[in-house]
């Protein structure tokens, strides 16, 4: 499964690595306005049993409806933007948690704040932009409350950086030019207690900017 989201990743890489010709858009070329702005819907995954050499027997990645997680997002410094991600999955009975079986269906709700760092817009790459995510959130296991601490990061891809969708600079601001791709991986772990908690997600969706 790990391999199968790590193929998918490359795979969007590629894409749109090959849809960007010469004639490349970089960062400050994106819009006309200024777009401080993102919200995002994704659907996600969560490895519990990610830190293990050995998965537990029964054990899988558990996923939630679509979408999965929503993000809301501002970027209040150049290339730095806080964050904000909510998102719900369950686990059913007879998977594995943290390398322990679990004997009774857990509803998981998990709320994260972020600050993210651009390393497109640092370099002012076109299409394909890279950023690392550090920060603090809430993750509720049925009646359970934990405070965990997370890093990671992600890359987004620009669908305003391909010449395609644009003709002039009229265009520059339509709607359709103001989505994106994102694809997120996340290590999450609990520093609240020495239990269960500790997971990795992972996420794919789509942004927009306003």
């Amino acid at each position: 499964m790990k391999k199968s989201i790590f193929k998918a990743f490359l795979g969007l890489g590629l894409l749109f690595g090959f849809s960007s010709h010469a004639q490349i858009i970089h960062k400050y070329e994106r819009y006309v306005q200024e777009y401080r702005w993102k919200i995002g819907a994704s659907y996600n995954m969560m490895d519990f049993n990610f830190n293990h050499t050995d998965t537990p027997e029964g054990s899988s990645m558990i996923s939630g409806g679509i979408p999965a997680k929503v993000m809301l997002g501002y970027e209040f410094l150049p290339n730095l933007t806080f964050e904000g991600d909510f998102s719900m999955n369950e686990m059913e009975k007879g998977n594995s948690m943290n390398g322990n079986l679990v004997s009774e269906t857990i509803k998981i709700t998990s709320f994260n704040g972020s600050l993210a760092y651009s390393l497109g817009g640092l370099f002012n790459l076109p299409v394909v932009d890279p950023y690392i995510k550090a920060g603090i959130g809430h993750l509720r296991l049925n009646e359970d409350d934990l405070t965990m601490a997370s890093a990671g990061g992600g890359i987004n891809f620009w669908i305003a950086d391909i010449p395609a969708t644009k003709s002039s600079r009229y265009h520059h601001d339509k709607i359709y030019r103001r989505f994106g791709i994102n694809v997120e991986a996340m290590g999450r772990s609990n520093i609240s207690t020495e239990g269960a908690g500790s997971h990795a997600q992972y996420s794919a969706g789509v942004f927009y900017v306003f």
